[in-house]
């Protein structure tokens, strides 16, 4: 019963966000930047602990494993093992990137919380089973000068 209840709940974010996708194009992805991060500050509480986000977030099969490199103007993170792959591989198979990742929401808003730029979720790739979230840091004009 579980499968089939867990295959029902994937297909209804994916059509959701193909329904959002289809109305509003590629930037319905700036809509998205929240998804998740209400159920994670819920369960977790305090978000600033990126270290101990991201063990959480593995430790709880979110992700099996969860990499993050970060420059100046971007950061990027590596997931393996998402919890959320059937879903991903709905809109693969279309040929489409999906519009959001809680995972990387959830990272964009510890960022924020330490301080960082805003960062703007770019265009999801893929190397087998694993999704690069690449990131870019938004400045300002004071930042910029």
């Amino acid at each position: 019963m579980s499968n089939k209840l867990d295959r029902f709940k994937d297909t209804l974010i994916f059509e959701s966000q193909k329904e959002f996708y289809d109305e509003r194009g590629k930037g319905a992805r700036y809509r998205m930047t929240t998804v998740g991060v209400s159920f994670f500050k819920e369960e977790l509480g305090d978000l600033k602990d990126m270290a101990g986000l991201v063990a959480w977030l593995q430790d709880n099969h979110f992700a099996e494993k969860i990499e993050m490199t970060e420059d100046n103007l971007s950061v990027e993170l590596k997931v393996k093992g998402c919890c959320l792959h059937s879903i991903t591989d709905s809109f693969r198979k279309m040929n489409r990137q999906p519009l959001s990742c809680p995972i990387a929401n959830v990272i964009m808003a510890s960022m924020e919380l330490n301080g960082s730029m805003p960062p703007e979720i770019l265009p999801i790739e893929f190397e087998g089973d694993v999704c690069k979230v690449k990131m870019a840091k938004i400045f300002t004009s004071a930042v910029v000068e």
